[in-house]
C-alpha cells in the first residue's frame, strides 16, 4: 500500500496562538488548534455555519503580536470549525510566514 501523503497546499502546524472570532457570534481568545498561510482549524463544536465569513484577530502569544485577517467557514462540525483565509494583504500573508517560520 502507497503512503499517503498531505496534499495540502499550504501545511498546517500547531502553534501556541488564540484568536478572537467575529462572526454571528463573537468567540473571544479561542486556542487555535493548528494554523496555516491558508487557514486555521479549531478543536470542538462550530459556533458558526459552514459559509460564514468571519473577521479574526490572532494573537500569537509568545510574541504578543496580533494580526487581524478575514476567512470563510469551509468546515463546520461537532468536531472542529476550519476558516480558510481571504483576500490577505503582502504584509498580512508575510506576518503570518513569519510566525509560522519561528514556530
Amino acid at each position: 500500500m502507497p503512503l499517503v501523503q498531505d496534499a495540502r497546499f499550504h501545511p498546517r502546524q500547531r502553534i501556541h496562538a488564540h484568536a478572537d472570532v467575529i462572526g454571528s457570534e463573537v468567540v473571544l481568545a479561542r486556542t487555535l488548534d493548528d494554523l496555516s498561510l491558508g487557514g486555521c482549524k479549531f478543536s470542538g463544536p462550530a459556533w458558526e455555519p459552514q459559509g460564514t465569513t468571519v473577521e479574526l484577530v490572532i494573537n500569537f502569544l509568545e510574541s504578543a503580536e496580533n494580526l487581524p485577517v478575514q476567512g470563510v467557514v469551509i468546515r463546520a462540525s461537532q468536531n472542529d470549525m476550519a476558516i480558510r483565509f481571504e483576500d490577505l494583504s503582502e504584509e498580512q500573508f508575510g506576518a503570518l510566514r513569519t510566525h509560522l517560520q519561528a514556530n
